[in-house]
C-alpha cells in the first residue's frame, strides 16, 4: 500500500522526463546570466537543466496579477524548481499546476502595500493545493543576487518538497526512510533557539516552526553553501545528504559587475560589451 502511495505522489510531484524540447539563444542566456547553479554545471548538465526547465514551463499555468509574465519570470520559477529536485534520480522537477505572480509582497488578506504586506511567496494546501504564489520582484532578487540566502523560488519549492508525503511540516519524507528523523528533528530544535536568542547567522524567519525552518535552511545550502559547511557543520552534512548534492565543493564563477571593465581586454565596461542583454 505505502509503495503505491509513494509511486503516485512522485509521478504527481516529479513526473518523467520528456523528449528533448528546443530552447531558444535567449532562454540559453537568461539562465548565464541569472541562475549561478546552472553556470556551475557541464555542458551535458547544462542541457539537461535547460530541458527541465522548458518541461516545467510546458506543463505549468502562469497568470499574471496586474503584471504582464515573461520568458524570464517562467524560466527563474522553473530553475527553483530543478534546482532543488536536481539530485533526485528521475524526479525531473517539482511539479505544481498554477504559479500565480503579483507586482509585490502582500499580507494574509492578499493586499498590497499595507504596513504588514510581508509575504513573498506562499503554496497552497487544501483547496490550493498545487498552486503557488510570488511576487515577482522578490523572484528576480532571489536570483540577482545569490550570497543573500534568500531565494523565494527555492523557499516555496522546499516547502513543496516537504509537501509530498502530504504535510509540511519541516520532515520531509526521504528524512524519515533514511533513518535519521531523531537527530534532525533535535537539531532543527538547537538551531531553531540559537536563532531565538541571536545566535545565528540563519534569519529570523527560520525560527517561525520547523516547517519554515527547513525552507530557510534551504535557501541557505542553495545560496551559501561554503559558508553554511563552516558555521554549520551538522545542518550542512543533514541537506547534503537529503538533497543528494555537495554544493560546498561546486565552483560558482563570480559574476562580473555591469560597471566593471569587460574582461576582454576592449576598455569598455562590461555592460557596453560582451554582457548579454537578457
Amino acid at each position: 500500500m505505502f509503495t503505491n502511495l509513494f509511486s503516485r505522489l512522485r509521478s504527481a510531484f516529479f513526473p518523467e522526463a520528456l523528449a528533448p524540447i528546443e530552447i531558444t539563444q535567449h532562454q540559453r542566456d537568461t539562465l548565464s546570466n541569472k541562475v549561478s547553479f546552472y553556470t556551475s554545471l557541464g555542458p551535458q548538465d547544462k542541457l539537461l537543466f535547460e530541458q527541465r526547465c522548458i518541461a516545467f514551463i510546458q506543463n505549468t499555468e502562469f497568470v499574471g496579477h496586474e503584471i504582464d509574465i515573461s520568458d524570464a519570470d517562467k524560466l527563474l520559477v522553473a530553475s527553483g524548481s530543478v534546482i532543488l529536485a536536481w539530485g533526485f534520480e528521475k524526479w525531473h522537477y517539482v511539479k505544481v499546476d498554477t504559479v500565480y505572480l503579483v507586482p509585490s509582497s502582500f499580507n494574509d488578506s492578499s493586499e498590497f502595500k499595507q504596513h504588514d504586506s510581508n509575504i513573498t511567496g506562499l503554496v497552497g494546501t487544501a483547496h490550493l493545493r498545487g498552486k503557488m504564489i510570488l511576487s515577482q520582484p522578490a523572484l528576480h532578487r532571489g536570483f540577482d543576487n545569490h550570497q543573500d540566502k534568500r531565494n523565494v523560488a527555492i523557499h516555496e519549492f522546499a516547502h513543496l518538497i516537504d509537501m509530498a508525503d502530504g504535510d509540511i511540516d519541516g520532515l520531509p519524507r526521504q528524512i524519515s526512510e533514511q533513518g535519521y528523523a531523531l537527530p534532525w528533528l533535535d537539531l532543527v530544535a538547537r538551531k531553531i533557539k540559537e536563532i531565538k536568542g541571536r545566535k545565528s547567522d540563519i534569519r529570523d524567519y527560520g525560527a517561525t516552526n520547523n516547517a519554515e525552518f527547513f525552507s530557510v535552511a534551504s535557501e541557505y545550502f542553495f545560496e551559501r553553501p561554503k559558508r553554511l559547511k563552516q558555521k554549520h557543520p551538522q545542518l550542512y552534512k543533514h541537506l547534503e545528504r537529503f538533497y543528494k548534492q555537495n554544493r560546498a565543493d561546486v565552483h560558482v564563477a563570480e559574476r562580473i559587475r555591469k560597471k566593471a571593465p569587460c574582461p576582454c581586454g576592449s576598455g569598455k565596461r562590461y555592460k557596453r560589451c560582451c554582457m548579454v542583454k537578457a
